[in-house]
């Protein structure tokens, strides 16, 4: 599958990071929505059907990321959920993994290595 056809979904309650986030992989050819909210993503993964979602662990509003992972796998269960954040914690770590993610990132992030996984999970799909 071409990275034409990927649909990426990104949550993070920073709409700075969404833009930079949207820029980069646009410019790849992948189709971008973004979302600030828990709720504001689920409504797009309903209408999108994104085959990759990188979802911020701590949004400010509404749902955290984890709530919003397991809403959005309930009704996308092919998903490819990558959790982006900054905690470290063995404990997020492993309850991302239960709820479904296929990756844990934390901040940090280089280009290069956002860019590597992604890449990693349409070539696994």
């Amino acid at each position: 599958m071409t990275t034409q056809k990927i649909k990426l979904l990104v949550v993070d309650d920073e709409r700075d990071i969404c833009r930079f986030v949207k820029q980069l992989f646009e410019k790849k050819g992948f189709l971008v929505s973004t979302a600030l909210s828990g709720q504001g993503a689920l409504k797009i993964a309903k209408r999108l059907k994104p085959d990759i979602a990188l979802l911020d662990i701590y949004l400010k509003k509404g749902w955290d990321g984890m709530e919003t992972l397991k809403r959005i796998r309930r009704i996308l269960p092919r998903c490819r959920c990558l959790m982006v954040t900054w905690d470290k914690t063995k404990d997020k770590k492993e309850g991302a993994k239960k709820l479904g993610a296929v990756s844990y990132l934390t901040k940090p992030l280089t280009v290069t290595r956002l860019y590597r996984i992604v890449n990693r999970l349409v070539k696994d799909r």
